[in-house]
């Protein structure tokens, strides 16, 4: 048996990538048992492509793979070596059981080639970004506000939204969800203590809203989320939980998905180590049955659209956290969904955020995507990070237009200017603050079919931009842009600085 499985991973092992094979790859359990014959690039082939797209060696930089990256794949893959005593383990950290391996998946000799690929192969130093056209000073079409209130508070922003009447709310980590009257000078009008860290409001008619809480903002895998429903009772808001117990949710979409007349619920529960995106199916007594969709933590954002044009409620995702890419999930009729990658990328990619529209004016939605999360185990400039265009070609979402970007982490698409193409403005949270001039924030304006101009601010904001989120706020017929400000340094002690939470970019244009 061993030397017929051995034989089956040489003829896997042919000349093309991994993606272009039509045999699966041996599972970790049996490729454990082989005695593989195969060289470090090879070793690589079989073991990171069985979890996830292969990273090539060039993605970091020596010292983070030997130092970070390597060492943990080799904990998850159950291998212990002595270089692992006195170091804190991940059962250690909390990690749930099951992540990390208990018995072996690899063998030491196996390994010692695998990592030697890598560290051969690595560059000394992160790669450099492309070039690219230099952004210009004074984002046209806008003016910069950045209101500051008379006492001191965190700016520690964890949701943004702008309601029909322009007014706009502001979400808070310290449990805090805020009402900011716009026209008399941004004073606060109110605000609604919430059960965890508001990230994302529906408004319904009247005086009500739904609010998703993630729970702890810092990565865990708790289950302490919830969605409630607000209404005013006299002078206050009163909540009421829809879904309680979810695993750090980022993001949430309603929509009837089984056509029974009632609004189900499309929740991305991050987590950490463990999370998933579920469909909760609503039903008449006001109780929801759970589908789980994709069982893996990074669920991150989900769009609900009838793609492929059969005249039922499709969805299409963004999965991050190692096994990262754009999946559509095909509805099929009673309550089945078929998952179809629509793009992959590699564990380190670091996808943070996607929009659907039309850019190239062909009646297809395309796909624009920003990828820039650095806050894990390969915390280096990538300069793989940025802006791109998928257009919707087809043989399937084609990548058209790349902006480098340290750090891009949320965008907005709309015609901001009103010339009749579409405009991005997309944000960083992990800009390279050497970087002349500083990119937190760049506005690319549309210049005809796939052409765009980039503008940075013309004053230094100082920008820890977390959060981007459109809207009139001055209710004169465009859209602004607001940018919600998190401080790190807030995170650790107490500020006497005025609060200051978001940056507005009041729209001239129109």
């Amino acid at each position: 048996m061993r030397n017929f499985a051995f034989l089956a991973v040489l003829f896997i092992m042919g000349c093309n990538p991994i993606s272009d094979r039509k045999q699966p790859i041996p599972s970790l359990q049996r490729l454990a048992q082989m005695d593989l014959k195969l060289n470090g690039k090879q070793l690589a082939e079989v073991y990171c492509g069985n979890c996830h797209l292969q990273p090539k060696p060039e993605i970091l930089d020596l010292a983070t793979w030997e130092n970070h990256v390597l060492p943990d794949m080799r904990l998850r893959m159950g291998l212990i070596l002595a270089e692992d005593l006195g170091r804190v383990m991940p059962e250690d950290k909390g990690v749930p059981e099951g992540i990390y391996s208990e018995v072996p998946l690899i063998k030491e000799g196996d390994w010692e080639k695998l990592k030697e690929y890598y560290i051969q192969n690595a560059p000394a130093t992160p790669n450099p970004q492309d070039r690219k056209m230099v952004p210009a000073q004074g984002i046209p079409g806008f003016n910069i506000e950045v209101p500051s209130f008379g006492f001191s508070y965190p700016s520690l922003t964890t949701l943004l939204d702008v309601d029909s009447s322009g007014t706009i709310w502001i979400g808070h980590r310290h449990h805090k969800l805020f009402q900011l009257d716009v026209q008399h000078g941004f004073r606060v009008k109110d605000s609604v203590h919430t059960p965890v860290a508001p990230v994302k409001m529906n408004w319904r008619a009247g005086d009500q809203f739904e609010l998703l809480s993630m729970g702890l903002m810092d990565p865990a895998n708790d289950s302490v989320g919830t969605l409630q429903s607000y209404h005013r009772k006299d002078e206050d808001w009163v909540g009421e939980d829809i879904l309680e117990g979810l695993i750090r949710p980022v993001d949430w979409a309603a929509a009837d998905l089984n056509g029974d007349g009632l609004e189900d619920l499309i929740v991305s529960q991050f987590g950490d180590h463990v999370g998933k995106l579920s469909v909760h199916y609503a039903a008449k007594d006001g109780s929801h049955r759970e589908q789980v969709i994709k069982a893996l933590p990074g669920a991150r954002k989900v769009e609900v659209l009838d793609f492929d044009g059969d005249g039922d409620l499709d969805l299409i995702g963004l999965m991050t956290q190692a096994r990262e890419g754009v999946f559509l999930w095909e509805n099929k009729g009673n309550e089945n969904f078929v998952e179809n990658p629509l793009l992959e990328f590699h564990p380190a990619f670091g996808a943070s955020d996607f929009q659907l529209k039309d850019m190239d004016q062909d009646g297809e939605l395309d796909l624009i995507l920003v990828n820039g999360d650095n806050a894990d185990l390969s915390q280096v400039l990538k300069n793989y990070h940025g802006v791109r265009i998928f257009l919707n070609k087809d043989e399937g979402f084609v990548e058209s237009w790349f902006y480098p970007m340290y750090g891009a982490s949320g965008l907005e698409v709309d015609d901001f200017d009103g010339d009749g193409d579409q405009d991005i403005v997309v944000i960083s949270f992990f800009p390279d603050k050497t970087q002349t001039p500083e990119e937190s924030l760049i506005y690319f304006q549309g210049r005809g079919t796939m052409s765009f101009k980039p503008f940075v601010p013309d004053v230094d904001l100082g920008l820890n931009a977390m959060l981007i989120k459109k809207g009139d706020v001055d209710q004169d017929g465009d859209q602004d842009v607001l940018i919600g400000l998190f401080e790190f340094e807030d995170l650790f002690k107490s500020t006497e600085r005025a609060w200051k939470p978001i940056v507005l970019l009041r729209n001239n244009s129109l």
